[in-house]
């Protein structure tokens, strides 16, 4: 009885572990304003490229993009419905001030350069 518990106990809490971490980008994606369409799936091959990711980053995005890509079909409709948002992103209003301000000048003071991080 005990063995018999223990035998099918492993594969379901397996299963339970790797359908909670699958789409994980996808999902992440949805819950910020819209980025356009297969977001989750866009942001696991731009972080696969970039070279500032460890190889175990890389292998969990590998692993995270075949779900992240299904689950951005999945949502594809709820993607279409929320493309006539015209409201931009957080991240696109910051990026957009940041180069305005650097245009300007006025980031040259804000106390961050790396010979201050190492002197640290």
């Amino acid at each position: 009885m005990i063995i018999s518990v223990k035998r099918s106990l492993l594969p379901i809490c397996t299963c339970t572990t790797i359908f909670a971490l699958t789409g994980c980008s996808s999902l992440m994606a949805h819950v910020a304003p819209y980025e356009g369409y297969y977001p989750g799936t866009s942001n696991d091959i731009e972080m696969i490229k970039d070279s500032d990711n460890g190889w175990m980053m890389r292998t969990l995005l590998i692993v995270d993009l075949p779900f992240s890509s299904v689950l951005d079909t999945v949502l594809l409709p709820y993607d279409y419905y929320r493309s006539t948002d015209s409201r931009p992103s957080p991240r696109k209003k910051i990026s957009a001030s940041d180069k305005r301000k650097k245009a300007k000048g006025q980031l040259k003071g804000s106390g961050y350069s790396k010979a201050n991080k190492k002197a640290n």
